[in-house]
């Protein structure tokens, strides 16, 4: 049986939706809503940058504002005291946005500096003290944190090797935070039996205890947040220019097939129990049948001898391939209903590109899964495939609206629903 695949629509041009979503393993035509070109205002005293003249495409009835400049801005999450806080990567600080009134862009000072690479960021509530928590390249580190002020730096978890993708994100349920650890290449096997493992999920105590893997094969998990019912989930970045895995009569087993890689392999949103295991780089997500499946890795696993992908924990949702999803949170019912917010920050190497994007995936409490992501904010990207922005996060502010990084702008949205 021969296979072909039909190229996704990316670019400035795909207004109404983002073309078409993966879900459950099958290409489904998702417009819940067509999305339209909306101008980007500024808020008081705030240098617009790259986003001058510019517009975002959202559903009817929002608006867009360019609240904050941020060179860097990656991950982002609210304080106890309804500040804003955004990690800057390879500046290596965590800035603290105080909201201003009056229309003012907030202020913006730097709470934490001269740090290694700062990706992640949360702030957990314990025994009465609110605990900021930041994942740091080769490290996860805690200060106290009290009326945008931080003290006592400690060290939760030390030595985690640097390379390839090692930007940790950081989460935190009871007195345990969870982190991801990426893999250092694209699809090498070496990752798996290094120490510590790469491409795991992990978990440790917030008093540094108790560090353990419970998820392998997650190449890239740097979305990372727990849903409504209180499991564990994850974003997945997928591995690039796979082989064509199908021993079918199109002759073309084992080869770089720019069609296949084009849309292939998709990347992920899964659930995380202890032991889970996604496949990476011996399985890769198969969407030919209803479910996101797996198929044999032809270099790595032809036989299956490797890895039995049967036993691959399942895939709730497929993105289109290469979307980059980096920013992962639940709405908690605010400014949307339950649900899952996924921010993709866009392809580096697919032709043409595809494009930044915030989609919004409902949260069916009955059957406990995410369900078909819908197009919720898009326009980073020019029709030559060309970028003024690319989206990192996107995360609900207390005022009920919607806040958005950009590293490649330097920015920070704030997205008000009608």
């Amino acid at each position: 049986m021969s296979h072909s695949f039909t190229p996704l629509r990316s670019g400035a041009a795909a207004v109404l939706s983002l073309g078409l979503v993966l879900t459950l393993g099958a290409f489904t035509s998702e417009r819940p809503g067509a999305l339209s070109p909306v101008a980007l205002t500024v808020a008081g005293g705030v240098d617009p940058g790259a986003a001058a003249g510019r517009s975002l495409n959202l559903r009817a009835g929002w608006s867009a504002e360019v609240w904050a400049n941020v060179p860097g801005a990656r991950r982002l999450a609210w304080t106890p005291d309804g500040r804003l806080l955004v990690s800057t990567g390879a500046a290596g600080t965590i800035a603290l946005l105080t909201p201003a009134s009056g229309g003012q862009g907030p202020a913006v000072t730097t709470l934490v500096g001269g740090l290694q690479h700062t990706q992640g960021v949360t702030v957990a509530t314990r025994r009465g003290r609110h605990i900021l928590l930041v994942g740091d390249r080769t490290r996860i580190l805690a200060w106290d944190y009290a009326a945008g002020a931080v003290s006592g730096q400690r060290v939760i978890v030390d030595g985690l090797p640097s390379g390839g993708h090692d930007r940790i994100t950081v989460v935190v349920r009871g007195d345990q935070v969870f982190y991801n650890l990426g893999s250092r290449t694209n699809d090498d096997p070496i990752d798996r039996t290094g120490t510590p493992e790469r491409a795991t999920i992990a978990q440790a105590g917030l008093d540094g205890t108790g560090n353990r893997t419970i998820a392998t094969g997650v190449r890239n998990g740097s979305g990372l947040a727990f849903a409504p019912d209180g499991t564990l989930w994850t974003a997945v970045n997928q591995s690039d220019n796979q082989p064509y895995p199908y021993r079918d009569d199109t002759g073309q087993y084992g080869q770089q097939v720019p069609a296949y890689i084009n849309e292939n392999p998709v990347d992920q949103v899964a659930r995380i129990t202890p032991g889970a295991e996604l496949g990476w780089p011996y399985c890769l997500p198969d969407t030919r049948a209803g479910g996101v499946g797996y198929v044999n890795q032809p270099v790595h696993n032809p036989d299956g001898a490797a890895l039995d992908c049967g036993t691959v924990s399942r895939t709730a949702l497929g993105l289109p391939a290469h979307s980059a999803p980096l920013g992962f949170a639940f709405t908690g019912g605010v400014v949307l209903p339950p649900g899952a917010l996924i921010t993709s920050h866009g392809s580096w190497n697919r032709t043409p590109p595809r494009e930044p994007s915030v989609v919004y995936s409902p949260w069916d409490q009955h059957r406990r899964t995410l369900t078909t992501p819908q197009p919720l904010v898009t326009g980073f990207q020019n029709a030559d495939g060309t970028r003024w922005g690319r989206s990192v996060d996107a995360v609900p502010g207390p005022d009920g609206a919607l806040y958005v990084s950009d590293d490649a702008a330097g920015l920070i949205y704030r997205l008000t629903p009608a």
